[in-house]
This record gives structure tokens, C-alpha cells and sequence, in this order.
């Protein structure tokens, strides 16, 4: 330490710093450029996964992008565990309480009747209750009377 109370290196652990020019007699050292860096690339973003719509009847706009559960009143409990639970309006109740299930999986869409009264239809046929069916995009989906559209974007 020197008398202000500063560390000092050892000498000659430090070089000296280079003069602005070299001394007569003497080359300056050969100037490299540095080398560039390229950063690597980064992950590549994800495709986008396709967004499952359904089309209610009075024009609402319902995103699938998680399980569903549809029905006048739904439970958001699911043999297939938790769901986001969607009430719909049916003014001729013919939609039970909870009615059926809807998973979107990617590029498929699936639904289950959940042993409804009415059962649900996809483009006029019959779901087995309890049984996963897929569901084209742009088909028609009934459940009771309500009728719905699925799209896909």
C-alpha cells in the first residue's frame, strides 16, 4: 500500500503503457483488427399455434385455448381435471347443466359429452357420450338446440 492508502501491484506485473510513438530506431507494433463476433442465434420462435373459436349464436366470439366446459351452469371440474367453466344462454333448455367438454390440442380440436340429456352433435352426428371425438374446423356443433360454429385462425 502505498502512504494514501492505495494498493499497489508489484512491479513489472503491470506493463507499461505503450508510447504514442515509437522511439527512432524502433517498428510500432503490427495494428490486427479484432476479431468480429457474430452472436449466435437465438431460439427460433415458436409456430404459432393455431386459436380454436366457437361462434355462439348471438355472434360471441369464445377463444379455446384451454379446456372447456359448456353448459347452462358447468361445473369446471372434469373427469379430465380442471377446466375453464363457459355458461350458455339457452332460452329453449334443452342444454344441461353440464354439457360438454371441449380440449384444444394444437392443430385438433376435441369434445366429449358429458353424458348430457340432449347429446351433442357435430355436423349432424351423434358423439358417444363420454367418448373424445374431434371436431373439424368450420363444423357445426350442437348441443341441444343451441347451435355453434368452430373455426379455427
Amino acid at each position: 500500500m502505498d502512504d494514501r492508502g492505495y494498493i499497489v501491484p508489484p512491479p513489472g506485473l503491470i506493463p507499461p503503457r505503450p508510447a504514442a510513438e515509437p522511439a527512432p530506431g524502433e517498428r510500432a507494433a503490427p495494428v490486427r483488427p479484432l476479431p468480429a463476433f457474430t452472436p449466435p442465434a437465438g431460439p427460433t420462435p415458436a409456430a404459432a399455434r393455431p386459436v380454436w373459436r366457437l361462434i355462439l349464436p348471438a355472434g360471441r366470439s369464445v377463444p379455446v385455448t384451454r379446456a372447456v366446459v359448456l353448459g347452462r351452469n358447468p361445473s369446471s371440474t372434469t373427469p379430465a381435471g380442471e377446466a375453464e367453466a363457459i355458461a350458455l344462454e339457452d332460452p329453449t333448455s334443452t342444454v344441461s347443466k353440464t354439457h360438454a367438454a371441449l380440449v384444444a390440442d394444437g392443430d385438433v380440436l376435441r369434445v366429449t359429452d358429458l353424458y348430457s340429456t340432449n347429446g351433442v352433435l357435430i355436423d349432424g352426428q351423434r358423439a358417444r357420450p363420454g367418448v373424445e371425438t374431434e371436431v373439424p374446423a368450420g363444423s357445426e356443433l350442437r348441443l341441444g338446440d343451441l347451435r355453434m360454429r368452430v373455426e379455427r385462425s
